[in-house]
């Protein structure tokens, strides 16, 4: 049985490690950029591969009860508990509500974090040692080792900012704020994306929203005059494709559907609606049935303050009850017209109907 199981260890560790990688590469902005068109086979892998990880280790458990015996290596009670709250903390991922993701998420970055961390020390105890050799030295299996521990190393340093930007948001969310907005990057909770190099700095002054395919619009407005419009203030959970969510944010902005209307959009004929991004690369589209359905909000102000530049300052689009992809930020155009637009990530594989809940990777 023994002999079995260290024959087995190393399938293990590289399982474990494949799904720590994939993680952080649905974590990282930068990964999702460089993954492009592969970032739905990414979480597809890391998803349904957590889900078979998980059963594995229920049935490795069940078998090898109690593991480790009595007096052994404590240790590796530590790496099994963490490895439990990662797969329950994905399953909460996977099918709860935005209460149970904003846990779970909470839960999964630090139960990742401590993998992590754990890893590093496993690696340290079992070092080569300073030894007289009297064989052939270093070992293939040894070298291997430690290159795969460095392989994980890189992405896990490179998100840390992230997990503990993630973490300390979600803890003290119901506390001071302003802390976590330009500072930081992001509100408590987010975890800000983008498919550039860091994040448009548009000043609201010069800022203007262009419109196109508008019997009634001006070529565009400005900041001051989307402003002037009636206002409304909307409460969501706001959840991310990759599994992570914030809940009860509160967004106010102007309702998309009544400036549509206000400037002469004949949603009949003109069935299709596109929003560009200030970024210069990022896009997205919206039906004028799911936009009668979602409702979404031209918004610049989150939980009663402005928005950060990290969450699309000045001007965003967010969409009640769609994963974040759609809700486009620093949102300077919108166009209608008849032929159906796909978004930035629908072109790499995304599903062009968002609804949260009917996306699980494949």
């Amino acid at each position: 049985m023994g002999r079995t199981f260290f024959a087995r260890h190393w399938r293990n560790a590289a399982l474990l490690i494949a799904l720590l990688l994939t993680g952080f590469g649905l974590f990282l902005p930068s990964a999702r950029v460089a993954l492009g068109s592969l970032l739905p086979a990414t979480q597809l892998v890391h998803t349904y591969g957590g889900i078979a990880y998980g059963l594995g280790l229920l049935v490795a458990s069940l078998r090898l009860f109690p593991w480790p015996p009595k007096g052994g290596e404590n240790q590796h009670r530590v790496a099994f508990a963490l490895v439990a709250l990662l797969v329950l903390s994905g399953l909460g991922l996977l099918v709860g509500n935005g209460a149970t993701r904003d846990v779970a998420t909470l839960v999964h970055a630090a139960s990742a974090a401590g993998l992590v961390a754990w890893l590093a020390v496993h690696l340290w105890r079992e070092r080569p040692r300073h030894v007289e050799v009297t064989g052939p030295g270093l070992t293939r299996r040894a070298v291997l080792r430690w290159g795969a521990g460095a392989l994980l190393a890189l992405p896990a340093l490179y998100s840390l900012p992230g997990v503990l930007r993630l973490l300390g948001g979600g803890v003290w969310r119901s506390g001071p704020k302003a802390v976590f907005s330009e500072a930081s990057g992001a509100l408590p909770g987010f975890v800000p994306y983008t498919v550039v190099s860091g994040f448009p700095d548009i000043p609201r002054a010069t800022w203007r929203l262009r419109l196109r395919g508008l019997d009634k619009a001006p070529a565009s407005i400005g900041f001051q005059e989307l402003l002037a419009m009636p206002q409304i203030l909307r409460k969501l959970d706001f959840t991310c494709v990759t599994g992570w969510s914030v809940a009860g944010v509160d967004f106010r902005g102007v309702d998309l559907l009544t400036l549509l209307q206000q400037y002469g959009w004949n949603e009949g004929t003109e069935r299709w609606v596109g929003f560009a991004s200030g970024d210069g690369v990022y896009t997205d589209g919206m039906s004028a049935a799911q936009i009668r359905q979602y409702r979404p909000l031209i918004a610049w102000e989150i939980d009663g303050q402005a928005l950060p530049r990290a969450q699309g300052a000045p001007v965003r689009l967010v969409v009640p009850g769609m994963y974040g992809y759609k809700s486009v930020k620093w949102l300077d155009g919108i166009w209608v017209g008849k032929e159906q637009v796909l978004g930035y990530w629908e072109v790499r594989g995304y599903p062009e109907d968002a609804r949260i809940g009917t996306y699980t990777g494949i």
